[in-house]
């Protein structure tokens, strides 16, 4: 599955990059909890896809996390992931393709082009996301 391709085919379908809007559009319901060191996870019960995101999370971390989860019930609808690494720099191939998922959605093609010489620090700053999730987008 090519992930470049599923993220813009789900923003042109919805008209929305929004992880939020997204996630509703998609019938996917969120919940919030204290997860103590776990940022978020996808799972799905009784045929409804539900995320759980920890309710201490920045903003901008909250808007990753999410994007990623959506990733996880797009490309892995039936694999409940509670069970997985909660981290950023996970080797697991489930955790790298929502990963990327997460990051072709919340870095659009449009604001690479506008801000073409930021260095991948500079990229970091902006999103508030770790450098390894900007060098997994520019890949």
């Amino acid at each position: 599955m090519e992930i470049k391709n599923t993220v813009q085919g789900l923003c042109q379908k919805f008209n929305t990059a929004n992880p939020y809007q997204l996630a509703d559009n998609l019938g996917i319901r969120i919940y919030y909890y204290d997860l103590g060191t776990i940022r978020g996870y996808y799972y799905k019960a009784f045929n409804i896809k539900q995320i759980v995101l920890h309710n201490g999370l920045a903003e901008h971390i909250e808007k990753f996390v999410l994007a990623h989860e959506i990733g996880h019930s797009v490309m892995h609808p039936d694999c409940n992931t509670p069970f997985l690494q909660s981290t950023f720099y996970s080797v697991d191939k489930l955790e790298i393709q929502a990963n990327k998922f997460a990051a072709e959605l919340i870095i659009q093609d449009i604001e690479l082009m506008e801000h073409w010489d930021y260095t991948i620090a500079q990229w970091a700053a902006f999103y508030g996301l770790p450098r390894e999730i900007i060098e997994l987008r520019l890949k």
